[in-house]
């Protein structure tokens, strides 16, 4: 239902927002620890990315969700070799449903700026006992999107990743491959507009992203041993939108496989490292009205059902009305500058 009520209400709202279709991405945006999202993957439909400037309408329901992949904002404590990441202070947990053994960790680290990739820690089962496990490190840590950010900004950075990549076989070391990539990364906000995928509609902010990779590849011999040079570049279109971070992600990478994956849903799996408050909210279970008692300024609400859909947001009220939900039992999520806090209610 939700599905169809946002489709339509971005049919309903393209003229209205034509000439407003601009949006400035901020800290508040960024997703928490304890943030689970799923993101529909479609791998198959060709995507053109559309022309840069304002007011751009992307019409991307023709998607298809063939697979899904889910990512968890976690903290780093206890995470494979985590401790070769001290700038780390949170990591995102990739699973896409590979087979076991598997994990994906990607290393990040929040600051005033945004969100800085740090590094990565993988291990995959490629069939039967035969396995990879891969470590990548960086240096300087480059920013996902610099923030506060907006339609016309742009940023161009430069960074060195080193990839150590070691194929198993029933435990035992068959290959292993070094990599170094100077890599020249160039952020532009090229586009601002209305965005629509086959799960809602979005006032989005387009940033392309192109990349240049100068890559030194090395065999090991006894020692890293130097084999050759390669220059890659590829090019990735990135939807931001408020209160959900990244909405779609295009890939334009010759060569590899290129997808377009999009925004799902979202929801508190785990509140351990949320904020500690001693949030008190009444009446519970709630009729019309759920009032809150905080210490915490908090900046914005969502009330979340059990399926993880957001099914009302806004700025942070201290009486938040209830009278539209159907009774049953929702999520009340707070966020401040500082984090989130939630909060199990009942709708009677």
């Amino acid at each position: 239902m939700k599905k169809t009520l946002l489709i339509l209400f971005g049919i309903l709202i393209f003229p209205a927002l034509h000439t407003e279709a601009q949006i400035t991405i901020t800290h508040a945006d960024l997703p928490t620890i304890g943030t689970q999202i799923i993101r529909a993957v479609d791998n198959v439909t060709q995507v053109d990315p559309g022309n840069p400037g304002l007011n751009r309408i992307w019409d991307f329901t023709n998607l298809i969700p063939l697979t899904h992949d889910t990512t968890l904002y976690l903290p780093v404590q206890g995470l494979p070799n985590y401790q070769a990441y001290p700038d780390a202070n949170a990591a995102i947990s990739h699973r896409n449903g590979n087979m076991v053994p598997y994990y994906d960790y990607e290393y990040i680290q929040y600051d005033d700026d945004g969100i800085r990739y740090v590094g990565d820690e993988d291990f995959l089962t490629i069939f039967g006992t035969f396995t990879m496990s891969v470590h990548i490190s960086c240096n300087p840590g480059p920013l996902s999107l610099p923030l506060p950010f907006t339609y016309g900004q742009s940023l161009n950075q430069t960074t060195t990743y080193e990839w150590l990549m070691a194929s198993h076989s029933d435990g035992a070391l068959l290959d292993s491959i070094r990599q170094i990539s100077h890599m020249d990364i160039t952020l532009n906000g090229d586009a601002s507009g209305i965005m629509s995928t086959p799960f809602g509609t979005f006032q989005a902010l387009r940033v392309k992203e192109d990349i240049i990779s100068l890559d030194s590849i090395y065999n090991w011999e006894n020692g890293w041993v130097f084999d050759r040079v390669e220059t890659t570049t590829y090019t990735v279109y990135r939807w931001y939108a408020n209160d959900y971070y990244e909405v779609g992600e295009l890939n334009l990478n010759p060569g590899k496989a290129n997808g377009f994956s999009f925004f799902r849903s979202e929801t508190i799996v785990n509140t351990n490292h949320a904020e500690k408050t001693m949030d008190r909210i009444f009446p519970n279970p709630a009729t019309d009205m759920l009032s809150v008692e905080s210490a915490v300024d908090y900046v914005s609400f969502e009330i979340i059902d059990p399926e993880g859909r957001i099914i009302d947001r806004g700025p942070f009220v201290p009486a938040i009305s209830t009278a539209d939900l159907t009774p049953g039992l929702y999520l009340l999520r707070l966020k401040s500058d500082h984090g989130s806090s939630c909060i199990k209610f009942i709708k009677q």
